[in-house]
């Protein structure tokens, strides 16, 4: 007989596949530009088309995975995931591998509500709190495996190993997910086509301006045609939702005020988070750490997430969910301002930081996505699920423009004062700044939000046919 933790362990290839993507690759991004001459706007789109990628379809995927049922969704996703990744290991130019990169995207949209969609069909309400720890948990493990193997496969063999170790975790999914998990009904999602081309439309322009601006310039004319594009797809996208019956983006969720404040939080941590990017090169460029050493360090320093998941989960059953996010909001702004005091730290002192960072993270994504799933009914798990993921993804990829744009305008300014080193520590400070006061922010909102009464309760029944 399947029991629920038997059919939970064949979400955990997908899961690793998903969070190990995350962060095996930035360790590579320097071999990958030496080997391929590419600038930095370009190592960073390996990054951002994945990120803008799962953004765009992520809510589409949700509310195909209700269509078309949540377990065809996870086998689509992971067979997808798996062949573009051998595609980005035999890339043989930069612009090569991002375009590979941003179809793993796309197959990794499918995955993300299917895996959350399933733990509310496989637990009881009172379990998946638990539950969900322990699936941030193992994420966390594989997010932490992810430098570590990524630091030995690009020094040890080639950074396309990196991508090519994923054919065996996704062959192994694909059974696990045929053999154990249940099919799911397939419902009539509708999904508002107009209203997906405006959101499509105006998050690749708005990322396109932030990553290209600094190349561009910002008063060149290319610039200034995304800028324009992004704002009138921005505003009939909102006009559209407004009126639409139903809505790509169903903007009344916000007026729960309980569902805005997760996704707050869920969306601020996802931004401050594509630091680690930039981490990862800095730490080899100015602190001298190899790809290997930089892997160690980050994954040591990462071990925190795979049991504070767990506890995270815990809290917010016995106790209620604000506490455990408090802690999480707490130990990031710690580690934020500590790196920005100290940013040529020695080893014990960067260690200190890393670590409350990485303690930080689940306390605050577990009791949010375990909250977030008590909040919708469980027939718009996908799609409400869903909304939740585009707005992290948009939040990841629009932070990790935003980070690069910041730090290249710091750069920018003192290098021709300080020189090339100086000028990154300062750059590596200064971001660090701002991103503990983009927290304090974060935080404040957040608990202002849980104090109110929620003013809208969310739609009861998922929407019928398509548009």
């Amino acid at each position: 007989m399947n029991t629920p933790w038997k059919k939970f362990s064949a979400l955990i290839p997908a899961v690793a596949l998903n969070f190990m993507d995350q962060t095996v690759l930035p360790v590579a991004l320097p071999t990958i530009q030496q080997e391929m001459m590419a600038s930095d706007t370009a190592l960073q789109w390996c990054v951002n088309a994945y990120l803008l990628a799962i953004a765009v379809f992520v809510l589409v995927s949700g509310k195909l995975c209700d269509r078309i049922g949540h377990k065809n969704a996870l086998l689509w996703g992971v067979a997808g995931f798996v062949v573009f990744s051998i595609v980005c290991g035999l890339s043989q130019d930069v612009w090569m591998l991002v375009g590979a990169r941003a179809l793993q995207g796309v197959s990794a949209a499918l995955m993300f509500p299917s895996q959350t969609a399933m733990i509310a069909r496989i637990f009881p309400p009172e379990r998946r709190g638990r539950a969900t720890g322990m699936i941030v948990s193992v994420g966390s493990l594989f997010l932490i495996l992810g430098p570590l193997v990524g630091g030995y496969l690009t020094e040890n063999f080639s950074w396309r190993w990196i991508f090519w170790i994923n054919w065996p975790i996704g062959a192994l999914g694909l059974w696990l997910i045929y053999r154990f998990l249940p099919a799911s009904e397939p419902g009539k999602g509708k999904i508002d086509r107009l209203g997906f081309l405006f959101f499509a439309i105006g998050t690749t322009a708005l990322t396109l301006t932030f990553m290209q601006a600094a190349d561009w310039g910002w008063t060149s004319n290319k610039t200034l045609f995304f800028i324009c594009l992004a704002l009138v797809a921005g505003f009939l996208l909102i006009r559209r939702e407004k009126k639409a019956p139903h809505p790509f983006l169903d903007l009344t969720l916000f007026k729960h005020s309980a569902y805005a404040a997760i996704n707050i939080s869920v969306s601020t941590i996802q931004f401050i988070m594509m630091i680690i990017v930039f981490r990862t090169v800095y730490f080899q460029e100015i602190l001298g750490y190899s790809p290997s050493q930089t892997g160690l360090i980050i994954f040591f320093s990462s071990c925190p997430m795979m049991f504070m998941a767990p506890l995270a989960g815990f809290l917010s059953d016995r106790f209620n969910h604000k506490l455990p996010v408090a802690c999480g909001y707490l130990l990031l702004i710690f580690s934020f301002f500590w790196l920005a005091f100290f940013s040529t730290p020695s080893l014990m002192s960067l260690m200190v930081a890393l670590i409350a960072f990485s303690a930080g993270i689940p306390f605050i994504f577990t009791p949010s996505y375990s909250s977030a799933i008590a909040s919708v009914p469980e027939q718009k798990g996908g799609a409400a699920m869903g909304m939740i993921t585009t707005l992290r993804m948009l939040s990841g990829t629009i932070g990790l423009a935003l980070i690069h744009l910041f730090i290249s305008a710091v750069e920018g300014i003192r290098i021709p004062k300080e020189g090339k080193r100086l000028a990154e520590i300062s750059s590596f400070s200064g971001v660090h700044f701002a991103l503990a006061f983009v927290l304090i922010i974060a935080f404040a909102m957040t608990f202002v939000l849980h104090s109110r009464k929620p003013t809208h309760r969310p739609p009861e029944s998922p929407a019928e046919g398509w548009d």
